[in-house]
């Protein structure tokens, strides 16, 4: 399993921290997530680090490996939610998922947005243990939902 981050240091700075869990990630893929989180003021980092992220994302391949890739993100997450990345829009698939416990998911090649949207709400229902500020206040964060300055 590929464990994207270690860029920025483990939760160092006033905004939320991610963890990416990707097995066989293409980099584009793993590019494209670097770049929303950093748009968003969410901060990517290794797991493995003592403080637990605000919120992991992981990418199944399929219907089979759903249960393992959970089980993992639960490892690393402990009580921060789970988003997983879907390789495609798969109504049975989306169930299967929630149904095991991840809090939200989206589907590859579907709008950006829709991503954004689930990081925003699972990271502003999170609590801030940390003492740090509100997810609302990181950059990238401003303005009325759903609209955007860099089309994404």
């Amino acid at each position: 399993m590929l464990v994207l981050g270690g860029e920025e240091p483990p939760c160092a700075t006033p905004c939320p921290c991610c963890v990416i869990l990707a097995p066989d990630a293409e980099e584009s893929l793993s590019s494209l997530l670097r770049d929303v989180l950093g748009d968003m003021g969410i901060a990517l980092r290794a797991s493995g680090v003592e403080a637990r992220p605000d919120v992991v994302l992981a990418l199944v391949q399929g219907g089979e490996s759903v249960s393992r890739v959970l089980r993992l993100a639960g490892n690393v997450a402990g009580h921060a939610p789970v988003i997983v990345l879907l390789p495609f829009d798969d109504e049975r698939l989306r169930r299967s998922v929630l149904s095991q416990g991840a809090r939200g998911c989206y589907a590859l090649g579907t709008p950006l947005e829709e991503l954004k949207g689930l990081l925003r709400e699972v990271v502003v229902a999170a609590p801030r243990p940390r003492g740090q500020g509100g997810v609302l206040d990181a950059p990238g964060m401003q303005g009325e939902r759903g609209r955007h300055e860099d089309g994404a």
